[in-house]
Formats: C-alpha cells, structure tokens, sequence
C-alpha cells in the first residue's frame, strides 16, 4: 500500500512520517536547513512480517502544490495532517480538495501537536475537522489525535494504517504494468534507477518495458521494493527499477514520464475527459484560459473545451477534451488536476476517458454517445453501451486500446456479451445478435430484390449491392448508408456468412439465390445463338470486336453493349 501525507506547511507531516517509520524524509540540505520539506520525501515502514507501506512526504507550502502533485499521483490512502492549535488551514482545505478531485479511495486524518493545546482546544479542533469533511467525499473519516514526537496516540494509528494495508493485500493486480515515474538518477556501478508507484499490473525483473512519452524501449534489470531487493511488483507497491538497454542514456528518464509494459498504453497531446468541479467554482475556464495538467508525476500546459453542450446540475462530471502543449502517456481512469497557471489555484479534476480520441469530431452526437459509454466504471457495462452507440458495428479495437484491455480481458467481455466479433479493416468489430442476424436479413432482402427487378440477370455484386444498400429507404443504421468502411466489412461478413450457410451462391464476382436462373431477353439470346458458333470456331484465339460486328452484320456499340449484358450474366 502506497500513503501519502497531505495538509499546510508546518503541522507535522515529517516528524509523524518519522515517528511512524524511523525515516527522516527530507533529504535535501535546504529542507533541512530550512525546518519545511520543499520536495517528495519517501519512507517505507513493515508493520507486519511480508507486509509493505510505502510513504510519501509532500510538501505543504501553497507555492509547492506542483511537486505535492506528484505525491499523491498514485496512492491508495491520504494522510491528512492537521495541527490541533491551528486547526484545518488554506493548503489544508486545497490538498482536501485536490485528494477529492483525485478519487483517493482512503483518508485518515493525524491531529497532531496535540501536547500544545488543552482538552477543550481539542475538542474544537476536532470539531472543525468533522465539519471540513461533513460535505465532501470522506465525511466520517477516522480521526486520530497525536503527539507524534513523544509517541503518544500513535499506535491506534498505527493499527488501523496496518489494517487498511493487509486488505489492500489482498486484492488481485490486473491490467498492464504502468508506473509514474517521480525520481531519475543515476547509481554507481549500476546504472539508471526510477523509482515511483505502480499503478497497475505487475512487472518482474527482465521484462522488457517502454519509456513514454520517449518510445524508447529497456528493459528491467533489478527491482527493490521499499529498499528490499525482489523479482517482481505489482500495483499498489512503490518500487525502484534499475534500468538497461541501448536507449536508456538518450531516452533520459525523468520526472513525469511513465515506464509500461510494451503496448499498454499510447502517447498523445490530446485527452476526452470526464470533469468534476469543485464545489463553489464560479464559471468554466474558456479555451483560451491557461491552464496546467497534473497527470502522474507530470506537469503539462493545457486547453479546455467543454463537449457536451448541455449544462448538468452542480456536481455532475462534464465531459471535455485536453488540448495538450507537448505529449503525454496517458490511460483510462488514470486521474488528473487542473490548475490556473496565472492563478496558482485548483480549478477542477477528472479522469481521462479515452486517450486515443479522434482529432475532429469531439463534439459529434455519436462521439459523445462513446464518451458516455467509455466513462462508465463496469466495463461490460461500459462495453454493452458502446456497441450500442455504434450505427451499425463498433470498433472492438478501439475499445480495447481506450479501456487499457488486454486480448484475454477483451475477448472474455465479448463472451459475456455475446457479441458477433467480425474482421474489420483496423481490427475487430462487433454487434450484437440481433444487429446481426438483421443485416443478414438485410442482405438476402437485397439479392431478392435484384432479381425480382432484372431476373434476367445473374446477381449483383459487392459493389452493386453497396450501391443498392445505401439507397434503400431504410438503411444500415449508420448516417450516410453502407458506404462505410465499417459497413463495407459487415456486408462482406453477412455475404461470406450466407455462402457459408447455403442462402447465397457465388457466380464468379455475383451472387445470387440458389434456385436463381437468369432468363435472357429475345434479343440477347439470339445474339448468345449467332456468337456462339463464332467464339467456339476461335478456340484460343477469339476474333477481335470489330471483326465480329462485321461477320454479325451489326454496328458495334451494339455489339459491345450485347455482350457486356451477357458478361453480366456469367456466360
């Protein structure tokens, strides 16, 4: 389990981090120089045989909410520092808020400095702590009073940090590896070290991993998890990787970047959003406002433009798009800040729902249909709902890439759907059942229809039964008919599947029913009876059109004309 502290510059966040672990995490002379922790401090403390806690230290100052920031990226419980002589203070209500935004699952509150106040101050300070928390997302949030240097209160805190770790535990680590990275540097007779949270599956040593934004691939050398050296680890642990390979001195790891498992996630300068704002937040920022992006450990300038055009009530998510100055790693779910780079304030939070977004579009009907299927936390609920939201068959591999899948995870929600998956021109697609059957029904109404009108000839093709699809007045139910590349590859499946089954029979490049026979016209079978003799006679070598518009006696347009009809036709 990975802890994070949160709260204002000088209520003890280091000396209880300390008192719990017996580390002093600021390591920097100015930070110690100065008394007041101005960079991420780290600690690891084992409350238990084989169980692990990582700490992270942050620091509290309002002018160092950035590297704060990359603190609390990736945890799984706050610890929320208030001094009991001041009570809750500004940053204390900003990194309240930040935590909020950020969807920490856990929040422990440590009153501390408690030897300076009497019992009544106490009560008061315990009072205004209920009262910052009655509103938001961790009221009722275990309180726990404190002297950290004499050790007094530390123990009930200590149990109940020891629980929450031996749960977290317990539970699985899917999905691809990915950490955020927060420190770079280099160790003698080693090589590249990062260190930084796992934020989802697993990684051993000797895998090979990708450096984003950079591309570059590496591969993991050695792993120390909290300073014990191991052969693997997984989500919700901090880690150091020693690193190696070819790229590893240009690829220049830092800060912000993110070390994954190859193909778990993409690098873009564009992120679909789903938005949350704080409670009492005036107005949205426009597009033009400058804005910062904490993702991870990473710190990027920003755009905002609000897709959905309808204004939900106070606190319900609005869907946006990020507008990026330089490219990220990013994946679904992973969570984010946004702050006013004039302002150095906290103007919203979210998480990103689909990284890999179309550059235009944003705003289209169906587009957000997407967003709204992709933002749902379930993902078969999720996927029900972007199939749904498909005109005619959805795009599984983009699905797939957007939730951060893998191909056992995707192919077993396609299971639990009972999606027909089909061969697409950029992947799988997929529609259910009834989509299905009624394109196949679609499909053989078509052929019917053709031969009914020119029963003298053979079947259409692919391309004639595209045109002829796109102009039916009921269409496939995408916008703009079955000319698709989307709808091209399902009329193709829907034809491959009726061949298969017997309702349809292939002539050469036609199809058509299997008790079809075309009936030719008087004329074109009297010309069929006049050339025949003429093509047989040739054997190998035919003659030529214009010698056969002679010997026929006819004037060649017409000729031409006869026989592509009889080309048609299969003979």
């Amino acid at each position: 389990m990975i802890i994070a502290t949160a709260g204002h510059v000088d209520h003890g966040k280091t000396t209880l981090v300390q008192a719990i672990t017996g580390v002093h995490t600021d390591r920097q002379p100015e930070a110690q120089a100065r008394g007041m922790t101005i960079d991420l401090g780290f600690a690891h403390w084992q409350p238990a045989p084989g169980l692990r806690v990582g700490f992270t230290d942050v620091p509290g100052h309002e002018r160092l909410v950035r590297n704060m920031l990359a603190g609390v990226a990736a945890i799984d419980l706050a610890l929320l520092v208030v001094a009991a002589d001041d009570g809750p203070m500004p940053q204390t209500r900003e990194h309240l808020a930040i935590l909020g935004l950020l969807g920490v699952p856990q929040l422990v509150v440590a009153l501390t400095k408690t030897d300076r106040v009497d019992p009544p101050r106490l009560l008061a300070a315990q009072a205004e702590v209920a009262a910052l928390l009655h509103s938001g997302p961790f009221a009722g949030a275990p309180v726990f009073p404190v002297d950290a240097p004499a050790g007094h209160g530390l123990a009930p805190l200590c149990r109940h940090l020891a629980a929450a770790a031996t749960a977290l535990a317990r539970q699985p680590a899917p999905g691809f590896f990915r950490l955020a990275i927060d420190r770079s540097f280099a160790v003698d007779g080693a090589g590249r070290v990062v260190t930084g949270a796992v934020v989802s599956g697993t990684v051993r040593v000797g895998d090979a991993v990708e450096l984003l934004p950079q591309g570059s691939g590496l591969r993991v050398r050695g792993l120390q998890v909290l300073g014990e050296v191991v052969d693997a680890a997984r989500a919700g642990q901090r880690c150091a990787i020693n690193l190696a390979g070819a790229d590893l001195k240009r690829a220049a790891p830092e800060r912000g970047d993110w070390l994954v498992a190859p193909g778990a996630a993409g690098v873009t300068d564009r992120l679909d959003v789903q938005l949350q704002w704080p409670a009492g937040t005036a107005a949205v920022p426009g597009p033009r406002a400058q804005l910062v992006l904490h993702l991870g450990a990473a710190a990027v300038p920003t755009r905002l433009a609000v897709l959905d055009a309808d204004v939900p009530p106070p606190g319900h998510p609005r869907l946006a798009r990020l507008q990026l100055a330089r490219p990220v790693s990013a994946a679904w779910g992973d969570r984010f800040i946004l702050r006013d780079a004039a302002a150095h304030r906290t103007l919203a939070g979210g998480r990103v729902v689909d990284a890999f977004g179309p550059a235009r579009g944003s705003r289209q009907p169906q587009r957000l249909a997407q967003l709204a299927a992709l933002a749902q936390p379930d993902p078969l609920s999720a996927l029900a709902a972007w199939v749904d939201s498909a005109p005619d068959a959805a795009d599984l591999a983009h699905f797939a890439r957007a939730r951060g899948l893998q191909p056992a995870e995707a192919a077993a929600l396609h299971r639990q759907l009972g999606l027909q998956v089909l061969a697409g021109p950029a992947g799988p697609l997929g529609l259910r059942q009834s989509r299905w059957l009624a394109w196949q029904a679609r499909v053989l109404q078509a052929v019917d229809d053709w031969h009914a009108r020119q029963p003298d000839n053979l079947g259409p093709d692919a391309a004639a039964l595209h045109r002829q699809l796109s102009a039916a007045p009921v269409a496939a139910p995408a916008s703009g008919g079955a000319a698709t590349p989307v709808a091209q590859a399902l009329l193709h499946a829907s034809l491959t599947a009726a061949v298969a089954s017997g309702s349809l029979v292939r002539d050469g490049l036609s199809v058509r029913r299997p008790g079809h026979r075309p009936v030719l016209t008087d004329d074109d079978a009297a010309l069929l009876a006049r050339i025949t003799p003429l093509l047989q006679a040739g054997g190998l070598r035919p003659p030529i059109h214009g010698d056969l518009a002679l010997q026929l006696d006819l004037p060649l347009p017409v000729l031409q004309a006869g026989l592509a009809r009889l080309v048609e036709r299969g003979l």
